[in-house]
């Protein structure tokens, strides 16, 4: 589960992405940018005179900008019988900030909108982080280090080798990459959490594969494949790119022997593809386009496949892309996926769902025993916006 997602939801979330307010100042990149525009600066007011005669013209001062939360109330909810303060929701929106400032595009307007879910935002984690001390529960740095590692070591073992690969070239160690990890205060409050509500809130959430088979039987049309339309098309190929310079001949005689090969054994056509094809479905879906409307191909591949029948083999077409073998696909028709295609899945959605309903009633209890009240008005939900008839 996400932290940040489970404190910052809906508007107040879309504050986050205020334009600038992203930016991590303390990056590399921007302590070099800060550094340039600064020796910039010294350099321009070297270049400036002005003779003792002359008097350096007045500059208007530059009128401050009003504060966005000045339109929520001075208290703007009420938790264990203590006030919430607008000063308090300023300080937790500062440290969501990169930065830790208030960027220069935050409205008024955007606050307002946001207000609800930003009062409930810092409500939720004050009562969760009170509720986390109460318990004595606690981390050492080498546990949240245990649990990162935990976490990288779940990973596909080919992402796991592509990432330890790219920490490689810029001479990052998989080890200081999770030690840095480890010292972000947004890393460790996500660990932190995590951890506490897998032992205090989700010890005994299971679902099992009957549950799963349930929820499959009755909601069978959610597991539904549609039928592809009439007009779609689905074909596979094998595509031979011609190298530039090249006048073709080569490549359209490899193209004859791959093509021989299919002809020979159809079923082979996916492990050609994967094997010979320059098109990354050759690897990926060994040569399946998948379905793809009329007009959306280039007019020769078009062309070629609609000559086809279905499981019928072109001999190779050439394209400015180069000369390709296609195999026209059968439409699909509507089926439901079976169980089995479908369990691993199922079983997962149904235990994350069944994880997010109970955090929800912990937070929902931890608030009803700090009798919290958000004075701040949540606002209506929008009405869905018809289009009238032409």
């Amino acid at each position: 589960m996400n932290y940040t997602k489970l404190l910052m939801t809906g508007a107040a979330a879309a504050l986050l992405t205020v334009p600038g307010f992203a930016a991590d100042a303390k990056t590399e990149a921007g302590k070099a940018a800060k550094a340039a525009a600064a020796k910039a600066a010294v350099a321009n007011a070297k270049k400036v005179t002005v003779s003792k005669a002359q008097a350096p013209a007045k500059v208007a001062p530059k009128a401050a900008k009003a504060d966005p939360f000045s339109v929520l109330p001075a208290v703007v909810a009420e938790m264990n019988g203590k006030k919430v303060t607008r000063q308090e929701i300023v300080n937790f929106f500062k440290k969501l900030s990169p930065d830790g400032q208030i960027p220069e595009q935050l409205t008024a307007d955007m606050v307002k909108a946001s207000a609800y879910e930003l009062v409930k935002a810092y409500i939720t984690k004050t009562l969760v982080d009170q509720a986390i001390a109460r318990s004595k529960f606690k981390m050492s740095n080498k546990d949240i280090i245990d649990a990162i590692k935990a976490q990288f070591n779940k990973m596909p073992k080919e992402l796991y080798n592509m990432m330890v690969t790219q920490l490689s070239q810029q001479k990052i160690t998989l080890d200081q990459h999770i030690a840095k990890m480890a010292d972000n205060p947004a890393m460790r409050e996500q660990i932190i959490f995590d951890t506490f509500a897998r032992k205090a809130i989700l010890k005994n959430v299971k679902v099992t594969e009957t549950d799963a088979k349930k929820f499959y039987d009755t909601n069978k049309s959610q597991f539904t494949m549609p039928a592809d339309s009439p007009e779609t098309l689905r074909a596979s190929h094998i595509l031979i790119a011609i190298k530039k310079g090249s006048d073709g001949k080569a490549e359209l005689k490899k193209a004859n022997e791959i093509y021989a090969k299919v002809i020979k054994n159809p079923a082979d056509f996916g492990k050609l593809a994967a094997e010979n094809s320059a098109c990354p479905s050759g690897k990926q879906a060994q040569g399946s386009l998948g379905a793809f409307q009329k007009g959306q191909m280039v007019p020769e591949f078009e062309k070629a496949t609609l000559a086809l029948k279905e499981n019928q083999i072109s001999k190779p077409v050439k394209t400015q892309f180069g000369w390709h073998i296609i195999k026209r696909e059968a439409l699909r028709k509507a089926e439901v996926r079976s169980f089995a295609s479908v369990k691993t899945d199922l079983i997962a959605f149904l235990k994350a769902q069944k994880e997010q309903e109970l955090i929800n009633n912990y937070i929902a209890s931890l608030e009803k025993s700090a009798k919290v009240k958000i004075l701040v008005q949540q606002p209506a939900a929008q009405p869905m916006m018809m289009t009238p008839a032409k």
